[in-house]
Formats: C-alpha cells, sequence, structure tokens
C-alpha cells in the first residue's frame, strides 16, 4: 500500500512541475522547438545566409526563423521581437 501512494505521489508532482512549466508565462512568445528551416534565409540577428535545412532555428510567432550560429540564436531567443519586422495590418 505504502508504495502505491509513494508512485501516486510521484506522478502526481511531475505532472505538476510539468504542468508549472508549460503554463509559465515566458515573457516573449518564443517557443522552444527544434525544426528544420525549409528555404534558405537570412538571420536576423546578423542578416548573414542560412542553407536550408540547418537546424539552428527558433518558432516564434508561428514563424521559423533561422540562424548561422548558436550565438545568434540566444541573442534572438532573449529579445525576439528587436529582430522580427512587423506587418501593418489594414
Amino acid at each position: 500500500m505504502k508504495k502505491i501512494l509513494i508512485i501516486i505521489a510521484l506522478v502526481t508532482t511531475v505532472f505538476q512541475l510539468t504542468k508549472a512549466s508549460l503554463l509559465a508565462p515566458s515573457g516573449n512568445k518564443t517557443t522552444i522547438l527544434t525544426d528544420t528551416l525549409k528555404r534558405d534565409g537570412i538571420d536576423p540577428v546578423c542578416k548573414m545566409k542560412v542553407k536550408a535545412g540547418n537546424t539552428k532555428t527558433v518558432v516564434f510567432e508561428k514563424i521559423t526563423y533561422g540562424f548561422c550560429s548558436q550565438s545568434c540564436k540566444n541573442t534572438f531567443n532573449k529579445t525576439p521581437g528587436k529582430y522580427v519586422i512587423k506587418k501593418k495590418s489594414n
């Protein structure tokens, strides 16, 4: 019986920690997903060309951005709004 209670407590704790980390406000809308860049692009931080297939990416507001280096990716993650050009809506 004690083993069952310990297992239930452990599962509950893991679930609560996972839920809290998923729902915590992040301060920006960066989703930490690794995706592959589908087309050649330009690094929004340093403006270098980035080849399709690159995995140094960040998905921000449903757009995948590719980076030439981990340093540029980290810089973007700190303040993505600084590097993303907002389109004017009518």
